[in-house]
């Protein structure tokens, strides 16, 4: 047997045993065992409020941290990628690099070569110069010998000939000599002409060569400028990857603390709606305890003052909320449904306050319920009686703190009687008006 029901016999047996005295008592017991426990519900409801706030906190800090460390992970695949396609690109200008350099030191070895053959060439011009002008200044005395001694010497070559055959000898010799002479002047005059040629080419290559060089050499600079750029740009992709592993370690960190936050408080929040269960139990427990007051009170063996006292805990802390008379509150509850929570009417109003669930989807919303679980809140008593006295604080002050116009259209609804300018000509409207006038009258003495 459940204690709630325990407690109930217990009640029960004493109040048959103990007389109307010991039943105000019990009265009064429950009263007070119900206020307290509706207090460790609200201290709970709102402990369970925050946990679950702290949660979605943490869960939307979580997503945040998620969408942080995705975007480090592809900061740090850029950067990677940049630093792949800067390292091709280092690798590239390594390898012209290198080709160039190959290509220079074959250009200075060609150029050492043609230097040496240009060096030869020229000790060769130069001593053939010599020779050119030694033959020249033979020749040229020759020449000069033959032009002073003029036909002279021919005479004397001719005549001194002993014999027509000798004279024929020493004219065809000297022919010869004449000839060969002249072949050999020019043979002279070819040689040097060739030399010369020769060493405009060679000058001409050196020339090429050593533009060939410096050009080399320009492309070896700006290589090597290339590659001092593309070695500071890997080494800032390199800093850039650095700083974003270091950030997505950080998030991570961050998401791993949030993790444990959200579980600590979802066992923070298991216990606590554990305990909001238990309070509930206890509450209903309560609850069916005064409904079975009330069930006696109709029986007629219990006062109705006694019924008010118990009323009074599940209804003052809402009517104050709202500033509402206490026993306005209680009339309205004893005409519409006598204290029975599980109350419907014929019209589909539900509860001690015979909340209808179109106004209580309205109101919902002003004393902190949704309007979508409203009609499940409804067979709540302390919702019911929340809704029900925020409805009576609505009609007082759409019609002027007037508690019979408000009565009324908590009956008859405000339209009805804003129409008729005051109390509907309802029998039933009416009749309802008399019956929580009278009871509220009464209530307010106690």
């Amino acid at each position: 047997m459940r204690r709630g029901s325990v407690f109930a016999l217990s009640v029960a047996a004493f109040i048959m045993t103990a007389g109307p005295l010991a039943y105000a008592a019990t009265v009064q017991q429950l009263q007070q065992q119900e206020a307290h426990a509706q207090q460790q519900l609200a201290v709970e409801q709102q402990k369970y409020n925050q946990t679950q706030a702290a949660i979605n906190q943490t869960v939307a800090e979580m997503d945040q941290l998620n969408q942080d460390l995705s975007s480090a992970k592809a900061q740090i695949g850029s950067t990677g990628a940049q630093i792949q396609s800067t390292d091709r690109d280092i690798q590239i200008t390594q390898t012209l690099l290198s080709t160039t350099r190959a290509r220079l030191a074959q250009t200075e070895k060609q150029l050492a070569a043609t230097t040496i053959a240009y060096q030869r060439t020229t000790a060769r011009v130069a001593r053939t110069k010599e020779q050119l002008a030694h033959e020249s200044h033979l020749l040229s005395a020759q020449l000069q010998l033959i032009e002073e001694r003029g036909s002279i010497g021919y005479l004397d070559v001719i005549l001194g000939a002993h014999s027509f055959s000798e004279f024929i000898s020493r004219a065809q010799i000297l022919g010869q000599v004449a000839a060969a002479a002249a072949q050999e002047v020019q043979v002279i005059k070819d040689d040097e002409a060739r030399y010369t040629l020769e060493q405009d080419n060679l000058k001409r290559e050196s020339i090429f060569l050593s533009e060939s060089k410096n050009s080399i050499a320009r492309r070896q600079s700006l290589l090597s400028g290339e590659q001092a750029l593309l070695t500071r740009e890997r080494e800032r992709a390199i800093v850039l990857q650095t700083d974003a592993e270091q950030e997505a370690s950080t998030v991570s960190v961050g998401l791993n603390e949030r993790q444990r936050l959200v579980a600590r408080l979802l066992g923070q929040r298991s216990q606590l709606a554990s305990g909001m269960a238990s309070l509930q139990s206890r509450i209903a427990s309560l609850v069916s305890q005064i409904q079975a007051l009330v069930a006696q009170f109709n029986d007629g063996t219990l006062t109705r003052q006694a019924l008010y006292n118990a009323l009074v805990p599940l209804v003052s802390p809402i009517a104050q909320q709202w500033g509402v008379p206490v026993p306005l509150v209680i009339a309205v509850i004893t005409v519409e449904s006598g204290g029975n929570s599980s109350a419907v009417s014929s019209a589909g109003a539900i509860g001690l306050m015979q909340v209808e669930p179109g106004t209580a989807q309205d109101i919902a919303t002003a004393v902190g319920l949704s309007a979508a679980t409203v009609m499940q809140e409804l067979y709540n008593p302390s919702d019911n009686v929340e809704l029900g006295t925020y409805y009576l604080h609505y009609t007082l002050g759409l019609f002027g703190d007037n508690t019979q116009l408000a009565v009324a259209a908590y009956n008859a609804g405000p339209g009805a009687v804003q129409h008729y300018g005051g109390i509907p000509p309802y029998p039933q409207t009416q009749q309802y008006v008399a019956d929580v006038m009278s009871l509220y009258q009464l209530y307010s003495t106690y």
